[in-house]
């Protein structure tokens, strides 16, 4: 019911049923007020007047909640109520005409801040208004203690009621607030998952391109048939990753790790590295399409940050390793992991497994770990 509630009911249309909650629930109090004064102390026309100016006064109130009027409606109502009260007390009447003549108090201790002068205005006027009326000889002695609990639980009650009104509203408004939160955390998470995938795709690519431009543009004089080869391979390529862009922004993409591989052993030995990979290990399961990026972005990496002679990538059940020497002086990138790995390894993290990275000597060695049965979060 509370999801249900969640996902129909606007800010805005909750703040209106708020309000006219308040509206109903000092109009049923200021008549159970006005009925008891009218039953217990006749017609006396002032008691009956302040009681339901208090009632009507609270109900507009509650109808501009919650906002505050500009000339102090609230205060001015306060005072009736007090001033009711008085003659309530000195006329005798029941206790029970504080349901209306305590609405503007309660209804001000339970939404406005600071609550206390409120609090403080309604306990003077529940003790010094029989004490007036006892120095005056107007109280009957007898039902004083029987009628200040009376007024203190009639009291009591429309707060408690008031109160429940206006946190019911705060947990609301604050469920719409976390709401809003999670529908732009959720925003964010797929324009870095848009961010990533564009970046394992296009980086690659146009490193691949790259060398493959340089090695036409050196067998242009001396081997014309490589040189076609090596632009027939950047069209290829081109196209490639430019299906792949669309597949992206479709959001169907899938990456393979035996696509992948093959990949990085073509590039690597036609730039001259030794490369020595692993059979494709099987029961990956969910974990290929992050364990292929992985080896996507450690190949890319080789390329643009080492000038390495020898790579290796190697499989073991729940890992795989990605070395390569000839190491280039230390960059000031993520320690040396660059922001594609960081990138990744953060998502490994949020799969359940682990990615990280270390340099020693010449050699860059990225290891990422996962669960050897392919049950990824």
């Amino acid at each position: 019911m509370a999801d249900k509630l969640d996902v129909n009911v606007s800010l805005d249309a909750y703040r209106r049923l708020t309000r006219w909650a308040y509206v109903v629930t000092a109009a049923l109090f200021g008549v159970i007020g006005t009925a008891a004064t009218a039953l217990t102390s006749g017609l006396h026309l002032g008691a009956l007047a302040t009681a339901t100016a208090a009632g009507l006064l609270t109900c507009v109130n509650g109808a501009r909640w919650p906002r505050h009027l500009r000339f102090g409606l609230l205060k001015i109502t306060a005072v009736i109520g007090v001033l009711g009260w008085g003659v309530a007390v000195w006329i005798g009447a029941s206790p029970a005409v504080g349901f209306a003549l305590f609405l503007p108090l309660a209804y001000a201790i339970a939404t406005r801040r600071p609550w206390w002068p409120w609090a403080t205005l309604a306990t003077a006027a529940i003790v010094l208004a029989p004490v007036i009326a006892g120095v005056s000889g107007r109280l009957d002695v007898e039902r004083w203690l029987t009628d200040q609990v009376a007024a203190v639980l009639f009291l009591c009650a429309e707060v408690i009621v008031f109160l429940s009104l206006e946190l019911g509203w705060v947990v609301f408004a604050r469920m719409d607030a976390h709401r809003a939160n999670e529908n732009e955390l959720a925003v964010t998470r797929e324009r870095l998952r848009f961010a990533n995938e564009l970046h394992d795709v296009q980086g690659h690519t146009l490193v691949a391109i790259k060398l493959k431009a340089e090695l036409a543009r050196r067998s242009l004089d001396r081997a014309p048939g490589t040189t076609r080869h090596e632009l027939a391979d950047i069209e290829a390529l081109v196209a490639d990753v430019s299906a792949q862009t669309r597949q992206i922004a479709n959001g169907y993409r899938t990456v393979t790790l035996a696509t992948e591989l093959a990949n990085a052993e073509k590039l690597l030995t036609a730039t001259g590295i030794a490369t020595t990979i692993d059979p494709v290990p099987a029961m990956l399961g969910d974990w290929e399409p992050l364990v292929a990026t992985a080896v996507r972005e450690g190949v890319s990496n080789i390329l643009r940050h080492s000038a390495a002679s020898t790579v290796s990538i190697r499989f073991a059940p729940d890992t795989v390793t990605i070395s390569n020497d000839g190491v280039r002086a230390k960059r000031s990138t993520a320690a040396d992991g660059g922001n594609g790995l960081v990138s990744l390894q953060t998502r490994f993290a949020e799969h359940g497994g682990s990615l990280d990275w270390r340099h020693h000597g010449d050699t860059f060695t990225v290891t990422a770990r996962y669960a050897a049965r392919g049950e990824a979060r």
